[in-house]
């Protein structure tokens, strides 16, 4: 069984997808690609696709079975909701959805279409998943008693769309549990942020893909409360950058500044960001009960860094969902609950409280 594919954004993402599915879905065949602008159309055309300036017109002429969605995050709902209507199988890059109320709007078109949807949380496929998975069952660790993830010290607001749902997903997948409740706190220029301080992501930081808006921050700070007791303390601050960058350079392995530590009570596991992610230990559930060095568990056996083959399991997992009409293992309702977690904090810092999750109020929490 062969199914045909467009993919819709055809910038640093929709190739990355675009060679994946090439190189190592056989099941899938590409025969489209959308993007307005003429010079990623011509690229995809000389790649042997056929070029479409809209989504729309990629829709009515090439007709494909699975839609690949790698545009920016504000054209996501629109898109999903028309490929909903084509009847197409949905691949979609994240954040799903800018507001819980597009979050909202797009689960009930894919399941009203009944269509397969799944979103780009390729994290749970990398090899060093599996191995944390294992040693959070070790008898050294004990019972997990809460997880401490800080993020690339880039500008708080772009850290919390781009990279934190990542964490955020990977949270629910090692617990089975969904957040009931966040409190969160966003500090700029030594103050309590206000509505006054939301700008544009693309403001705070240029070479982002992003475009949603966000809140100027020195930090920001969140707990969430999962509904089986486990809690989450989250942190993002901006670092400095250019020293950042030279310090992941001299580290060894080379790193960046993204990781989480899972706590129990008997032990602790870090789980590292970098290539396809490195998995440390140690048996001592606090520090300042006894010092002891991180153990080196796992480490990436050659570099991959944009993730191909974690990327590839989770279109490999996609395409066999379609196949055997089953749901895949990232569905559409783990990233709408990713939406409402993420926006969460806004809602919680700007009352004051911890809130209770999924929110109440569907709209965007900073217009």
């Amino acid at each position: 069984m062969t199914l045909t594919a467009g993919i819709l954004g055809y910038g640093e993402r929709g190739k990355t997808l675009a060679k994946v599915i090439r190189e190592n879905i056989p099941e899938v065949r590409l025969v489209a690609a959308a993007d307005p602008a003429i010079e990623r159309r011509d690229e995809a055309v000389k790649s042997g696709l056929g070029g479409y300036e809209s989504a729309e017109e990629l829709f009515d002429r090439a007709r494909p079975q699975i839609a690949v969605i790698a545009t920016n995050p504000p054209q996501h709902c629109e898109q999903v909701l028309m490929a909903a209507e084509h009847g197409c199988h949905i691949f979609c890059e994240k954040p799903l959805a800018l507001s819980p109320e597009e979050a909202d709007r797009m689960v009930a078109a894919v399941r009203r279409a009944g269509v397969v949807c799944t979103v780009d949380f390729e994290t749970i496929f990398a090899d060093s998943f599996a191995v944390l998975r294992v040693q959070l069952q070790r008898e050294g660790f004990g019972k997990l008693l809460r997880f401490d993830a800080v993020d690339k010290g880039r500008p708080p607001a772009y850290d919390i769309e781009t990279c934190m749902p990542h964490f955020l997903h990977a949270f629910m997948t090692l617990t089975g549990s969904k957040p009931v409740e966040v409190f969160g706190r966003v500090v700029v220029d030594g103050r309590k942020a206000t509505l006054g301080d939301v700008v544009p992501i693309r403001e705070l930081y240029p070479q982002g893909r992003t475009h949603d808006i966000g809140m100027r921050a020195d930090t920001i700070e969140a707990t969430y409360l999962l509904a089986n007791g486990v809690t989450v303390r989250y942190f993002l601050a901006e670092l400095d950058e250019a020293y950042v960058v030279e310090a992941g350079r001299r580290a060894k392995p080379g790193s960046e500044f993204m990781n989480f530590i899972a706590c129990g009570t008997r032990g602790q596991v870090k789980w590292h960001q970098t290539s396809t992610g490195y998995v440390y230990r140690k048996d001592v559930p606090q520090d300042t009960l006894s010092v002891m060095d991180w153990e080196l568990v796992c480490a990436p056996e050659k570099p991959d860094p944009t993730w191909v083959a974690p990327t590839t399991r989770l279109a490999q997992d996609f395409v066999d969902a379609i196949v055997r009409g089953r749901e895949p293992a990232t569905t559409i309702e783990d990233a709408a609950s990713v939406v409402d977690q993420t926006y969460g904090i806004y809602v919680s810092h700007l009352v004051g409280r911890p809130v209770k999750l999924p929110l109440e109020d569907r709209k965007h929490p900073l217009l």
